[in-house]
């Protein structure tokens, strides 16, 4: 039935003209909902899928302030940089450590990337006696992800991919073959997006302190600390690794809040070492807002909602509390990892191939085994079966020199606990069996083929 008020169907390409209640349009627009994948079984993403609901009711309650109406929002800014305080802290930087809220690593990296960029310019000026003509480069490994290429192409630089090793990690000595005069910036991962894996930062930045010297240079160190930077500082696997402010070159990191900071999407931070490695250039002054304040970031308008979420987040936690859960992660990484990579079907014929290596992120990326690729398993294939039991398992190809590669990821994240993994390793194996009966080929009969 289709009422001449529209009261039962929603407007797909023009405003209806008249109103609904507001209870039929809620319905209305939650009923479409229902079509998304639950967030929970998402193990495409590393974003954040569950909060308290004390965080969520803090998050409610700002979204109608503005950020950047910092004269009229003066205890928000507060929190702000208190939350800047407690990361640079977390990253061991000292008293004059400066950043900024983002609208996620994306925006935190372009920043980044800009402030690389415009001290460049001034490094090469003054080395050349002349404004830099040639078109600058920033070096990274192929494990980069998008927002990198995006940065480098709205911003009119060379990006310079290196191949992984066989690690699936930075080859830290192709990298720094690969600097120049015109190079703004190195970029290492701590915790790429295909696989997990942290890069060496403490090695690139011995070689790139080396090659400085050498080249009379001061090529910056970046660590894109998405994904890492809420794990390492907490997590017993990590703990005598060092890839933060301690290491000479590392100038900026960023680190997003909706990954393991434990807010929902979106929130990033940037963070430099000095207050001085901000060109001035780059810090507007406005003052059409009420009072003169100054405006660095890309984004301008936004709310301030999981700002305020993620003080709560370090309220409640603290050390210990990100401590235990960010273990509790990579204790449960440890054990389904075991369970995924030893799955067979029901002809006790190996399924998958483990790719990802330990010490990175509390995630799993497998291959096709040979055995099962034989029989016609495919990622894709096992990819769409489970996803009939509500799981998104993402299947994509991994960065050079394995582009050739199909795998499949597993991101574990705060809101997926034993109970959900037994689940998806029963799921799974139910997806393989499933396969099994639909790629075997049913045995010949002899009277079937006139065989007497």
């Amino acid at each position: 039935m289709h009422p001449r008020t529209g009261e039962l169907t929603a407007p797909k390409h023009a405003l209806d003209q008249e109103e609904r209640t507001p209870r039929t349009a809620y319905e209305l627009v939650h009923d479409e909902m229902f079509f998304d994948a639950n967030p929970r079984l998402n193990m495409a993403s590393f974003v954040t899928t569950w909060m308290e609901p004390e965080a969520v009711r803090l998050l409610m309650e700002n979204l109608d302030k503005n950020l950047i109406d910092k004269p009229i929002y003066p205890q928000t800014i507060e929190i702000q940089n208190r939350c800047v305080s407690i990361i640079a802290d977390l990253f061991n930087a000292g008293e004059d450590a400066a950043g900024t809220s983002t609208v996620g690593s994306s925006e935190a990296i372009h920043l980044c990337g800009l402030v690389m960029k415009w001290n460049w310019k001034q490094w090469h000026q003054e080395k050349y006696g002349i404004n830099a003509a040639l078109k600058p480069n920033i070096v990274m490994g192929s494990n980069v992800q998008v927002c990198w290429k995006k940065f480098a192409l709205y911003f009119d630089i060379d990006l310079i991919e290196i191949p992984l090793n066989d690690e699936n990690r930075l080859d830290e000595e192709a990298a720094i073959a690969k600097i120049d005069d015109n190079t703004i910036g190195v970029v290492g991962i701590l915790g790429n997006t295909y696989s997990g894996e942290f890069d060496d930062i403490k090695k690139l930045d011995k070689l790139l302190d080396e090659n400085n010297k050498q080249r009379q240079r001061q090529v910056p160190l970046h660590v894109d600390a998405a994904s890492g930077g809420g794990i390492a500082p907490f997590t017993r696997e990590h703990k005598d690794i060092v890839w933060d402010f301690r290491l000479k070159w590392v100038q900026s990191i960023n680190v997003s809040g909706h990954k393991y900071g434990l807010v929902y999407p979106g929130l990033g931070w940037a963070i430099w070492k000095r207050k001085s490695l901000i060109p001035q250039e780059l810090i507007f002054k406005i003052d059409y807002l009420g009072e003169s304040q100054d405006d660095f970031g890309l984004n301008f308008s936004r709310g301030a909602g999981q700002i305020i979420a993620q003080y709560y987040n370090f309220v409640r936690y603290g050390r210990d509390g990100y401590s235990r859960i960010m273990n509790g992660l990579m204790q449960l990484h440890a054990e389904l990892k075991i369970k995924i990579a030893s799955l067979k079907n029901e002809d006790d014929v190996p399924i998958f191939d483990l790719v990802s290596h330990d010490n990175g992120l509390p995630l799993i990326c497998v291959s096709i085994a040979k055995p099962a690729a034989d029989l016609g398993y495919t990622m894709e294939i096992l990819s769409h079966k489970t996803r009939e039991k509500g799981w998104v398992l993402p299947v994509y190809t991994m960065s050079s020199p394995k582009d050739n590669l199909t795998v499949m990821r597993m991101v574990l994240k705060e809101g997926f606990n034993s109970d959900m993994a037994d689940k998806l390793v029963e799921d799974i194996t139910w997806a393989v069996n499933e396969v099994t009966r639909t790629t075997k080929k049913p045995a010949l009969s002899h009277g079937a083929h006139g065989i007497c």
